[in-house]
């Protein structure tokens, strides 16, 4: 015996869910992100992220890129670019050609670079490496007040450049973050602060203005939480975001840390390689009204955090675990690298001309522990919009027992101008906590506003 048919709302992917118990929900969204409505039908839109344009070919590991004034500086390989929107410009080369850079800029438009070990310095005609004081290696860089700033990697210790005077660092300008014993892991700025992160504390200075040494540390804002990854400091939104030492994302509420990541978004976290989270880095855009932070583990995951909706979502390169772009470190710019050189985001549905996947994963349904048979499945989404000649078809397969995908089915979205048409799927079968996974390639823009299906319970 079962109940009579009902058509309900399928409990579809809203954000990253999969904390572990596979039965409980491997509630996922791929590509996409859900957007809260303040009117229409549907309160809640999944919507696709933004593709990516190719705007120039670049050869070289992609390194970093920030933006000055109007123009965005770059290093891919040993080569420090200076880009313009149209042209492309050497301005030097650096011993290295791998691995992340960090990149700061001063009133008088001088660039200075690390790549974590060795400084460099761009005064406008020619780069050249930074005088240190001897045995002194360089971290991340960050600026503040025309002074140049960066962390001695293995230490506690910072150093400071002379103001807008990139060239050299005097022996005697640093100061130790010495409120607890541990070594930093980065530096940065914002509202005028500095940020010390440490590997298990933060420290807060401020631009005093002293004669012996201009900064200073506020009395009463050390912060009991480290910094697990130097490149996940993120400033937005009018706040710094970061992932701390305890692999949790929070956002800092003042001088508090306060958590912004779920339980599943912790357990994808937990899952990285040392590798991983030692090339983990945060890039921010904003989409549509949307803000999203970036997170990139290595080449092993990219999580986003919107931080309007407080909901997380994946971004993928297609055949990747990872979104595989470089942005700017912890702030917006207007490019992004990837392995084929510079790139823009776009109302495009593919990434440089390449397949983009956009899909998800939906929350079980459930009824107390009772079968549910599913014999309707609609999916509702903005059709009609295909490009001319383009068939979009989207795909859905079913876990019947919350774990054990059956085999793809394949219906049209519609065609150009085929308003009407809606993708509907019979006969699926009967489980206890069945999950329905949807996803498109084609070449239209995807944007599911609800989904529905009509399902009987039995009565055991």
């Amino acid at each position: 015996m079962a109940s009579a048919p009902k058509n309900i709302e399928v409990p579809f992917a809203i954000q990253e869910g999969d904390a572990g118990a596979t039965q409980n929900s491997r509630e996922t969204l791929i590509n996409m992100y859900a957007e809260v409505t303040t009117s229409g039908i549907a309160k809640i839109i999944r919507r696709q992220r933004p593709g990516l344009t190719s705007v120039y070919t670049l050869a070289g590991e992609k390194r970093c890129i920030e933006k000055h004034k109007s123009n965005h500086y770059l290093v891919a390989g040993s080569t420090l670019y200076k880009f313009d929107g149209t042209t492309l410009t050497t301005l030097g080369m650096l011993s290295s050609q791998t691995g992340r850079c960090t990149m700061i800029f001063n009133d008088n438009d001088q660039i200075m670079v690390s790549d974590g070990a060795v400084a460099y310095y761009w005064n406008g005609t020619i780069l050249q490496t930074v005088t240190l004081p001897v045995g002194v290696t360089c971290g991340n860089l960050a600026y503040l007040g025309g002074y140049g700033i960066f962390n001695q990697p293995g230490t506690g210790v910072f150093w400071i450049t002379a103001v807008n005077d990139f060239s050299t660092v005097d022996a005697l300008d640093f100061a130790t973050a010495e409120s607890s014993p541990d070594n930093l892991v980065t530096v940065f700025t914002n509202h005028n602060e500095l940020w010390l992160a440490g590997t298990g504390t933060t420290e807060i200075w401020q631009l005093s203005g002293g004669t012996d040494f201009p900064f200073t540390p506020y009395s009463n804002a050390q912060i009991e939480r480290g910094c697990s990854a130097a490149l996940s400091y993120g400033s937005e939104d009018n706040t710094l975001f970061f992932l701390g030492e305890d692999r949790i994302a929070y956002r800092a509420d003042g001088y508090r840390p306060m958590r912004v990541s779920n339980v599943a978004v912790e357990k994808a976290i937990a899952a990285v390689s040392a590798s991983g989270l030692s090339m983990t880095y945060c890039h921010l855009y904003t989409w549509r009204g949307n803000k999203f932070l970036t997170l990139t583990f290595g080449s092993e995951l990219t999580l986003q955090y919107n931080i309007g909706t407080g909901l997380w979502n994946r971004a993928k390169t297609f055949g990747y675990d990872y979104w595989n772009v470089i942005g700017s470190a912890g702030h917006k710019s207007d490019y992004l690298l990837t392995p084929s050189g510079i790139s823009q985001l776009a109302q495009v549905n593919k990434d440089e001309g390449s397949t983009l996947y956009r899909g998800g994963i939906s929350a079980p349904g459930y009824a107390s522990g009772k079968s549910l048979t599913i014999s309707e499945f609609y999916l509702d989404a903005e059709v009609g919009r295909a490009a001319q000649g383009v068939t979009p078809q989207v795909m859905l397969r079913c876990a019947l027992d919350g774990e054990t995908f059956g085999n793809e089915r394949v219906r049209t979205m519609g065609t150009t101008g085929a308003y009407s048409n809606r993708a509907v799927w019979r006969g699926l079968g009967q489980g206890r906590k069945p999950v329905l996974s949807v996803g498109v390639t084609d070449d239209f823009e995807f944007t599911i506003t609800s989904a529905r299906a009509t399902v009987s319970v039995a009565t055991r």
